[in-house]
């Protein structure tokens, strides 16, 4: 631990800024670590808790930290960027980027369709809630919806299963199409305890109309995405 001078030209809030860059940079403190308290870095290095919030307040709004309501503050994570046009596959975008994709299944149900479906598949829907997540990383939400007809849906062990080679192989359609949709939302209670942020964090919503090649609806598609954790990206064709 450096030993700060008081009497230094250089001030004690440089002097703590240049010490938290430090252990960032040499890995004592890596992306989404906790950072110790301003009680505890005020004693750590015999400074005024003043000074301490100064400083960490400069470090949250240069975006080298980040703080989490009721949870502390953090050395800011990197975003993984989704590589250009993989077919709609997450897996195969982790794959392109060198990480390590994995998915939780949270529910998988048949419900009423929901009023935003406008009737699209159906008056009931098979619905499938999934956490994606990159190395380790809860990154996004995704909520998909099937007509009921699909009932293999409820009998698959879903985890690692990609849903297009899924329903190709159950239905002989293939997903080759869809329409996107962008728009900004805030984290319900359960986004929010799924991807470990604060309720109502602002969220990127991608809503996809998944359709086969004779433009079939086969599902609709919905990702809840912490964009802090994971940049989606879209290629334009000319």
């Amino acid at each position: 631990m450096a030993t700060f001078k008081h009497l230094s030209p250089i001030t004690l809030k440089e002097q703590l800024y240049q010490e938290i860059l430090t252990q960032i940079k040499n890995g004592t403190y890596k992306p989404g670590d906790k950072i110790p308290t301003e009680l505890q870095l005020s004693e750590m290095y015999d400074i005024s808790r003043v000074t301490v919030r100064q400083t960490m307040a400069r470090l949250v709004e240069e975006q080298i930290l980040v703080k989490r309501a009721g949870k502390g503050t953090f050395v800011k994570e990197s975003p993984f960027i989704e590589k250009y046009f993989v077919g709609g596959s997450f897996t195969d975008s982790c794959l392109r980027m060198n990480t390590v994709p994995s998915t939780q299944i949270i529910c998988t149900e048949t419900i009423p369709a929901p009023a935003q479906l406008e009737g699209q598949l159906g008056d009931s829907v098979i619905h499938i809630t999934r956490l994606r997540c990159v190395n380790g990383t809860p990154s996004i939400v995704e909520e998909d919806y099937f007509p009921s007809t699909n009932t293999f849906l409820l009998q698959e062990d879903l985890t690692d299963v990609s849903l297009f080679s899924l329903i190709y192989e159950k239905t002989g359609l293939m997903p080759s199409n869809s329409e996107s949709f962008f728009q900004i939302v805030y984290a319900t209670k359960q986004q929010a305890e799924l991807l470990d942020c604060a309720p109502a964090h602002a969220l990127l919503e991608v809503s996809q109309n998944v359709m086969s090649l004779d433009k079939k609806l086969l599902y609709i598609n919905y990702q809840y995405i912490l964009s802090e954790r994971y940049v989606y990206a879209v290629r334009s064709v000319h």
